[in-house]
């Protein structure tokens, strides 16, 4: 039977206001319990993943998470008073679930966040009509815990002596984050916890923090950011620590003119971008013909049907290998983003270092599955941009894309933050987006720039981006959609330059004095002084020492190891203190 999972989240918290809406590496307490319990039903096969709650806008979240809510927890379950199973219990009524039902009932607590799918799909495999519940080793061993009667200390557990930790038995405490029985006792009003019956799934340590105080949202926030492991691109190294990946993209901007995509090749290569990408597509696999141009499409080049502007941009088959050995010749690589499955195995075939799949494509999961599919079989990597797109969407393509890509180890993944806006404003350009990308999939993250100046590259190198794509064009008054928001080529080299720039200046992130410091700390940092005449033999006081600019003397830190200390000949008014004047 697959399991029915029920995520209980109450609108009120004492400890943390609207706790379950609070974010844990980008994604909220409730969001997180939804993945992981629709994870756990994704490996057994099926199951319903239930939130309830007595809050609108936390049933808004969980909704768009994926859950269920057909219902609205009434009030006198929602209070401090209100018990687990008292919710549970009004849950399987309200779900039409009666004590004769044979399904597994599953309890998965919102305010364990770093529990996974895999973890509540073990509980729901090792249930056998008796419970089962989530333990993990005791931080702290019975024996070592104590309650005090009159200032009195008394041993909890009176046959347990206080002794090395390892010399004492294992001990194991409930984490509370999953709980499987039957519906039968849960009608019945039983616990799930029930010594001698009660089954135990381990969960390691780390997985087990319970989210009851601000500080815990901070142990989980740096429990659940993963470390972003690089990956190989055509032989450079994508990802934290290495400079970005940078793609100029020229995209349709060859207006059809196999000599014009042969200069965008040049025009990538001489501003220093380590690939040229375009763009692959069958038109008649791609659009409806009719379907409308976008606004900034029409603006350009008066086009209103969208079929008719793609047909005559399309890159012919023919010219993929020219361009790719013209790139080769030029240093850099040749890329293309295909918007159909077809075009993609075309790719391919061509041997492009990755794939990169545009926003449009981050709800299309039939056809992400497939990319991923070629992809693994290739061992290609793959680029995803996640313009029009919030963190749902991205993390459902992202699961769709692992689940095949990192099959027998896989290939490399990486997304792109992207404004699909053609110019995007400014302030829309949102580029700490990068690293909520990266805490919330631990993968390496770009921009996909669609903002005419450096300013939005220049603040992703600050959040550590680790590919970066503009558009480029030979002339931004040739008629094609997309010249106007490129960059010639000239401006390309500029701001790559300045990409390159902003990374050296980003340095090694270390707190030490750099070489170029040595010869200001010389003449600038402050040395002790004799702030008045200080005879021989004399204590030396607070009241005879100043700090002053000088070459040499004892650092005017040392003021306090100073005072104190005896004069070891007479020093002059304005003299430097220094190990041979003190006694």
């Amino acid at each position: 039977m697959f399991p029915l999972i029920v995520i209980p989240v109450r609108g009120g918290s004492k400890g943390i206001p609207k706790k379950n809406l609070q974010p844990v590496a980008g994604v909220s307490l409730v969001g997180r319990a939804v993945r992981a319990a629709k994870e756990a039903c994704r490996l057994l096969g099926g199951g319903r993943v239930v939130v309830d709650s007595d809050a609108d806008d936390l049933l808004a979240e969980a909704r768009r998470w994926g859950a269920e809510t057909p219902y609205v927890r009434p009030a006198h379950l929602a209070s401090d008073t209100a018990g687990s199973m008292d919710v549970l219990r009004h849950a399987l009524t309200v779900l039409g679930i009666t004590a004769g039902d044979a399904t597994p009932i599953v309890l998965v607590q919102a305010t364990s966040p770093l529990v996974t799918g895999r973890h509540i799909a073990d509980a729901v495999l090792a249930y056998d009509q008796d419970p089962v519940v989530s333990v993990c080793p005791a931080e702290h061993h019975p024996a070592w815990s104590f309650r005090q009667v009159g200032g009195v200390i008394h041993a909890l557990v009176p046959d347990l002596a206080a002794t090395r930790r390892q010399d004492l038995p294992p001990a194991f405490r409930l984490t509370g984050a999953v709980y499987v029985g039957s519906a039968a006792d849960v009608h019945a009003g039983k616990h799930f916890v029930q010594p001698g019956r009660t089954r135990a799934v381990l969960l390691d340590a780390a997985h087990a923090v319970d989210v009851d105080h601000p500080s815990d949202l901070q142990v989980a926030e740096a429990l659940a950011t993963p470390v972003v492991t690089p990956f190989r691109l055509g032989g450079r190294l994508i990802g934290p620590g290495h400079p970005a990946y940078i793609i100029a993209e020229a995209g349709v901007n060859h207006d059809g003119d196999l000599a014009e995509a042969h200069r965008l090749v040049d025009a990538a290569a001489d501003a220093g971008a380590d690939a040229v990408k375009f763009q692959t597509w069958r038109t008649e696999l791609l659009v409806k013909p009719g379907a409308a141009t976008a606004a900034y499409q029409q603006d350009a080049t008066g086009a209103v049907d969208q079929y008719t502007m793609l047909k005559a941009l399309e890159l012919p088959e023919a010219w993929h290998a020219e361009l790719r050995d013209h790139a080769a010749a030029r240093g850099i690589h040749f890329m293309s983003t295909p918007d159909e499955i077809v075009s993609a195995r075309f790719l391919a075939t061509l041997g492009v270092p990755a794939m990169k799949v545009g926003s449009a494509e981050l709800d299309n999961l039939p056809f992400l599955a497939q990319i991923a599919d070629l992809c693994r079989s290739h061992s290609m990597p793959l680029l995803l941009s996640t313009g029009m797109g919030d963190l749902t969407e991205v993390l459902t393509a992202v699961d769709t894309l692992r689940n095949i890509l990192t099959a027998n180890g896989g290939p490399g993944l990486a997304l792109f933050h992207c404004v699909s806006q053609y110019p995007a404003p400014l302030d829309e350009m949102n580029v700490r987006a990068i690293a909520t990308l990266r805490r919330a999939t631990g993968l390496p993250v770009g921009l996909s720039d669609h903002y005419p100046g450096p300013e939005a590259a220049l603040a992703a190198v600050g959040v550590g981006m680790d590919i970066w794509e503009k558009h480029l064009t030979c002339d931004v008054n040739r008629p094609g959609p997309d010249h106007r928001m490129s960059l010639e080529p000239a401006e390309l080299k500029r701001q790559i330059d300045l990409v390159r720039k902003a990374e050296r200046a980003l340095g090694d992130g270390h707190k030490v004095p750099r070489a170029s410091e040595a010869g200001t700390k010389l003449v600038v940092r402050k040395r002790l002084c004799a702030a008045r005449a200080i005879a021989a033999g004399q204590v030396i006081t607070a009241e005879d020492l100043t700090g002053l600019r000088t070459e040499t003397g004892l650092p005017v830190s040392a003021w306090a190891e100073v005072v104190g200390r005896t004069a070891a000949r007479a020093i002059d008014h304005l003299d430097p203190i220094t190990p041979e004047t003190l006694a």
